[in-house]
């Protein structure tokens, strides 16, 4: 039961090393192209690892997810804490927007966000909504596909 909870944990900390090394990608001159080649790969074989029921190996993907963390700081110092400190401010940002945030919602379910994207997008004064909301339903498919993904892997 442990390992199991354990392989579960890994999986939205494995995304949060992506999203780490997404950000020292854009943000810095360094090559973490490595760091998230083995990310994806540790997140697929996470997802394969659960759904064949061995919840053992969640402590190598854990061990995984953490000394790629630390090896962040080891990349670039600078931009990590730049990373860590810019959280907050995009949570406010995201989340206290009450102009845009009833259309984040609604564009997190997939088809509703690209119909309003493809609605809205020719339109010059709403081109900036429609950018939003297809963001928001490429991140609604994908979290809908690992959700999917880690549940049927489990039930199944």
């Amino acid at each position: 039961m442990v390992y199991l909870i354990l392989s579960v944990i890994t999986l939205p900390l494995t995304i949060f090393v992506l999203i780490y090394y997404g950000y020292l990608f854009r943000h810095t001159d360094h090559d973490v192209s490595f760091f998230l080649s083995v990310g994806l790969i540790s997140l697929i074989m996470n997802l394969f690892t659960n759904k064949g029921g061995v919840f053992e190996l969640g402590v190598l993907y854990l061990g995984l997810a953490v000394l790629f963390i630390g090896l962040g700081f080891a990349v670039d110092a600078r931009a990590s804490v730049k990373f860590y400190t810019s959280i907050g401010p995009w949570f406010k940002k995201t989340f206290t927007n009450t102009k845009l945030l009833g259309w984040q919602i609604l564009s997190l379910v997939f088809p509703a966000g690209v119909g309003l994207y493809f609605a809205w997008y020719k339109n010059d004064n709403k081109r900036e909504l429609a950018l939003e909301c297809g963001k928001c339903a490429l991140w609604g498919l994908l979290c809908v596909a690992v959700l999917l993904w880690a549940i049927l892997g489990l039930v199944l």
